[in-house]
């Protein structure tokens, strides 16, 4: 596969290493980042109801049967498959540890996903793409929910398979498609298993799929067919993946942010060479008495946390949730109106789920937003003698920086860092704050658990009521007497689970800022001590380093462009 844009960010993290090199700074963060654009792969979930035939066609493009089929649902767990020229297998904990397994039969339940490294050819042609074979979309088991969560944020493109027979866009489907799309994901459509069907058939159910997918995705869609014996097209569809737009969108920020901060390191020494030692030493202490601050307004802030309710946030869910409740009546009443009971209670899961998906991003993206502000705010008090070591847009970056800690992309690249590093013998490694942070995942997860556990209850309470009445009206209000119960168990949830992970937040970006700022204090001491070591050096020290921004800048225009 054509890798260009892995390519320019490789180079750029080596020309930016060099700098740093040459000019004494710390090369750990870089290096980190070189390893994970390197090796870090770009999964890929193949997606869809059980029964749709991704087990199958991942066979039949491996050319081998590797992967079970019609396999029960309680046993299903995703599979990411490497290529490797030894088979073996691996399980994958909720710690995230990785260990060796021999029996594939009982990991569903010990393990978060399985790596299936398998010798194959053609996954071998498509390195650095991982295909995942997922487990069917309509299970309500909270492992598998909490499997197409997690790959919600995970993954860098879906693969979704729809088999003919359906003839349509399930509501379990569509719920799933919806979450994708509210991740900011993409996603390409297969009709599988057409060689069921004839050719009338198979086009009428063609073009029926691309007007429903067209109103969902609120955009153009074209529906690839496949069929048990011909898996071409989706072998077309995966050699083609535009990886360097994948690669672009996975790595193109924190390349760039490794950039722009040698860039401001530079700027900080070269104005430390132009004052003199008494101003860069008033400048140290400053920066030490903004590092205090920063931590006790750390500490605030968590002790805060642990007070705070989160309402306006958990209303802001749980208003969704009704919303959408709401706008589905009708179709919630036609299933329960056919006796649909556990049709019914995963319809309404599903709703829940796609409401909540919808709107957690926004509420855990602003949430560490105003922790950042609240945090960078100590350092807009400093005394005007230390802004002149930093370029007027530092504050805005490291409030910036801080914001883009709890993106999913940041938090798979901070993960896969992690990962490597506790991998490693190496005595040092630049460790990550943010792999331990929870991301919208890890709030979403508890409310889907809770509402897995009680919605059964819920659900007894609306059945009961419905046997009693049978006309439409009536089964509607029994549905609409619910949602307010429903609505106080999301926002409990909700506000719980912010509660619990909104200390880590804090900690990791406070964490953060205090590696910034000691960073800072670093580069002004180290200038103060090449004064004392070479005397009458600063001219040249001040055009070595403005030499080294302009290869900098030069690096960042190559990105840009």
């Amino acid at each position: 596969m054509e890798l260009k844009t892995k390519e320019l960010f490789l180079s750029t993290l080596d020309g930016v290493m060099s700098v740093r090199q040459d000019c004494g700074l710390d090369l750990r963060k870089a290096e980190s980042l070189k390893d994970a654009v390197q090796n870090m792969p770009l999964l890929v979930p193949v997606v869809g109801e059980f029964s749709a035939g991704k087990s199958s066609l991942l066979n039949a493009l491996m050319g081998k049967n590797i992967l079970a089929v019609a396999i029960k649902a309680e046993t299903a767990i995703p599979a990411e498959l490497y290529y490797s020229e030894n088979n073996y297998d691996e399980g994958v904990k909720q710690d995230g540890s990785i260990e060796r397994i021999a029996d594939l039969s009982g990991a569903a339940g010990k393990y978060v996903c399985v790596r299936r490294h398998i010798n194959s050819q053609f996954l071998r042609d498509i390195e650095p793409v991982v295909l995942v074979d997922m487990p069917g979309f309509e299970s309500s088991l909270d492992s598998h929910n909490k499997a197409l969560f997690n790959y919600l944020d995970r993954g860098t493109h879906y693969a979704v398979v729809i088999p003919v027979n359906d003839g349509t866009v399930s509501r379990s489907m569509k719920r799933q498609i919806e979450n994708i799309l509210s991740f900011k994901k993409t996603c390409t459509f297969f009709l599988s298993k057409t060689d069921t069907r004839g050719a009338g058939g198979v086009e009428q159910v063609k073009n029926e799929l691309e007007r429903e997918l067209s109103v969902i995705t609120r955009g153009s869609v074209t529906v690839e067919c496949l069929s048990r014996d011909d898996v071409s097209l989706f072998s077309s569809f995966v050699r083609s993946l535009n990886v360097d737009v994948l690669f672009g969108n996975q790595f193109k920020d924190s390349v760039l942010e490794v950039c722009y901060d040698t860039k401001g390191s530079l700027n900080t020494m070269i104005a430390a060479l132009k004052s003199d030692s008494e101003k860069n030493r008033k400048a140290v202490s400053e920066i030490e008495s903004a590092i205090q601050k920063i931590e006790a307004k750390k500490q605030n802030l968590i002790d805060g946390a642990s007070r705070e309710n989160f309402s306006d946030e958990a209303d802001m869910v749980a208003s969704e949730v009704g919303r959408v409740i709401n706008a589905e009546l009708d179709s919630l009443v036609k299933i329960a109106k056919a006796g649909g009971g556990e049709l019914l209670q995963e319809e309404i899961n599903n709703i829940i789920q796609s409401a909540v998906a919808s709107k957690i991003q926004t509420v855990v993206e602003n949430i560490s937003v105003r922790f950042g502000k609240e945090l960078t705010g100590e350092i807009d008090g400093l005394d005007k003698t230390f802004f002149e070591y930093i370029d007027s847009s530092t504050i805005s970056k490291l409030q910036q920086s801080a914001e883009k800690m709890f993106t999913s992309v940041r938090q798979n690249i901070d993960a896969y860092i992690t990962e490597r590093e506790n991998k490693s013998d190496a005595t040092v490694m630049y460790k990550t704050v943010t792999g331990v942070i929870a991301a919208a995942t890890d709030v979403m997860n508890p409310v889907v658990e809770v509402v897995i556990i009680m919605l059964p209850e819920i659900m007894n309470a609306i059945l009961d009521l419905i046997r009693e009445h049978r006309k439409k009206e009536l089964i509607q209000d029994c549905i609409i007497s619910q949602i307010p119960r429903i609505k106080r168990l999301v926002r409990s949830k909700v506000a719980e689970s912010l509660q619990q992970n909104s200390s880590r937040a804090i900690a990791a970006i406070g964490a953060k800022l205090d590696d910034d700022m000691h960073r800072k204090k670093d580069e002004i001491e180290k200038v103060l001590k090449e004064e004392a070591d070479n005397k009458g050096e600063t001219a040249v020290q001040i055009e070595k380093y403005s030499a080294e921004i302009k290869r900098i800048d030069d690096l960042i225009a190559k990105v840009l462009a």
